[in-house]
């Protein structure tokens, strides 16, 4: 059996050519596991839902996050800038990691080339 792996092409967001993360990484790292052949085809996954949202974050907060209306004390404290690639890959990339979760339960292992890489909150006034 393939290992299952999770990707997709959203998980590259217009951060800025001169932004400290390596947003890059990630269609780098799905790249090498094609190229290597570790991976044949990646399961794509679909922007997580507010509801699966809502176990983790405050109804409150996905909404500032999806309209680009947080305060900007906390957009800084999140690290990326609040732009429409940004919200689009902060949804896909935890759709990636409830997709994976899934198929590792169904697989025994699976992994998500993407996610963990911000400083949100259960809600924007923690």
């Amino acid at each position: 059996m393939e290992l299952p792996v999770v990707n997709h092409k959203d998980y590259f967001a217009k951060i800025g050519d001169d932004h400290k993360f390596p947003i890059e990484k990630f269609g780098e790292l799905a790249n090498y596991l094609t190229n290597k052949k570790i991976v044949k085809k990646f399961y794509t996954p679909y922007p997580c839902s507010v509801e699966t949202l809502k176990r983790a974050h405050s109804e409150s907060y996905i909404n500032h996050v999806k309209n680009k209306t947080l305060d900007q004390n906390i957009i800084k404290r999140i690290g990326f800038p609040l732009v429409d690639s940004v919200v689009q890959r902060s949804l896909v990339a935890t759709g990636g990691t409830v997709l994976a979760s899934k198929l590792a339960i169904k697989y025994g292992l699976a992994c998500n080339t993407a996610g963990g890489s911000h400083h949100a909150k259960i809600d924007e006034e923690e």
